[in-house]
């Protein structure tokens, strides 16, 4: 076994975190480009949504299951994420070829289904570099790669749209053509994408920890199946919670500078800097204190230390995630959602983390691939939807944006604590159970 004490397993981490940065970072360089999109293209909010969310999460639904499989039975898990980092960045940069809604839909649908790729295989590595009490910590540094990576985004993004506009509205690029600010912004920020997949080949393959001996050693879809269905009150309520906490964190980071843009009268390059800095600040501290407190907590004898920290942070982060969006001025909007963050980041590492422990190493990459895809489905492709739904068919006002995402919290937060309460005794029995 590889001791998590010396210093490749870290450097796989950060190689992986990289990755998680760069798929964050296409992913989410959209949202501050909802207002010179929707111009160009002529579209409404909701169907803003579709390409925010939905356009991610529909081949995902397909392409999850076979990537949790080959995770699971490969000896080169590595490889998967190499193809993965250059067909996404591929498909950023057609982003920024799309002239139409279709095309734009269909590039967007290319990179959920590359970005596919990384998480289920960067669980499963991580999950077999280090030991449990090691491992809410490594999966926390992996994890802040999506919210340095989404503050990067807001940043860059921000900073690239400005440059592109000042220089008069269409960049003429030698041999390829005319090109709007919003399409520039995708081209740059695919570009790096063969650098990234070229680190992904540095890491080795390590030995496969904690395998159940009553499974076979490559176990099928069929078999992870019969496995959930067991535990179905476990994994139901785990995996149901991390979708709703997906629901309402993604609908919001993608909502919010549009918000803050539509609400305050904030530029584009405001809002990169300042709701970018939050996440990049309060996402960072807040995931990497959730792991540490999760070693912390099991050294004392806490075997359910992640399911406790899923649930103090859902009670805590409430208040001011609700009332972020109604606060009167920007600057006091800014300080509740920095607050909701910081909190509310302590989870997101945990409840990954807590999935792999009660998962058998040869089920763990289609239990992650289900579990990833039910985050697909409620957060990235609900979570944006819903909000604007409410928006567009409820209110029928773009100016109620902020009712729209306050009421979401208002509704989902209750929910998210509720089924981690269910949880928590059957959790703390299945890790004694793996761990004998």
């Amino acid at each position: 076994m590889v001791s998590p004490g010396r210093f490749y397993p870290w450097l796989v981490v950060a190689i992986l975190f990289v990755g998680y940065c760069f798929s964050a970072l296409d992913a989410r360089v959209l949202t501050l480009m909802v207002g010179p999109i929707k111009q160009d293209l002529g579209i409404s909010d909701f169907e803003m949504s579709l390409l925010q969310g939905f356009s991610f999460s529909l081949l995902y639904s397909i392409a999850a299951f076979p990537i949790g499989r080959y995770v699971d039975r490969s000896k080169n898990r590595a490889l998967l994420i190499v193809w993965g980092v250059i067909f996404w960045s591929v498909m950023t940069a057609a982003c920024g070829f799309s002239t139409t809604f279709l095309a734009l839909f269909l590039a967007r649908v290319g990179v959920g289904v590359g970005e596919a790729t990384l998480s289920p295989t960067a669980y499963s590595l991580i999950s077999d570099y280090f030991d449990r009490r090691s491992r809410a910590l490594a999966i926390s540094f992996y994890a802040i790669g999506y919210p340095i990576g989404g503050g990067i985004a807001l940043l860059v993004g921000g900073w690239l749209l400005t440059h592109f506009s000042a220089a008069g509205g269409a960049t003429t690029v030698p041999l390829l053509g005319t090109f709007a600010p919003w399409q520039m912004v995708f081209l740059c920020v695919a570009a790096p994408g063969l650098v990234v997949a070229a680190m992904m080949l540095l890491i080795r393959e390590p030995p496969r920890r904690e395998v159940a001996v009553d499974l076979a050693e490559r176990s099928s879809f069929k078999e992870a199946m019969a496995y959930l269905a067991e535990r179905w009150v476990l994994f139901g309520s785990i995996i149901g919670s991390l979708g709703i906490i997906a629901l309402l964190a993604i609908g919001t980071a993608l909502w919010f500078p549009t918000f803050l843009i539509r609400t305050y009268g904030m530029t584009p390059g405001e809002v990169g800097l300042s709701y970018g800095m939050i996440m990049l600040v309060c996402g960072t501290i807040g995931t990497l204190f959730g792991g540490w407190l999760s070693g912390r907590l099991m050294k004392a004898g806490r075997a359910d230390a992640n399911m406790r920290i899923v649930l103090g942070a859902t009670l805590l982060k409430g208040v001011p995630l609700v009332i972020a969006p109604l606060m009167p001025d920007a600057t006091s909007s800014l300080i509740m959602m920095a607050i909701g963050t910081l909190i509310g980041q302590a989870s997101q590492g945990v409840i990954l983390t807590a999935i792999q422990d009660i998962t058998p190493n040869q089920l763990r990459g289609q239990v992650t691939a289900i579990a990833l895809l039910v985050v697909n489905i409620l957060g990235t492709g609900l979570g944006a939807t819903v909000i604007a739904a409410i928006t567009d068919f409820g209110f029928k006002d773009p100016a109620a944006l902020r009712y729209s995402i306050a009421i979401t919290g208002a509704i989902t937060l209750p929910i998210i604590a509720v089924l981690t309460v269910i949880a928590m005794p059957h959790y703390r029995r299945a890790v004694e159970a793996l761990a004998r």
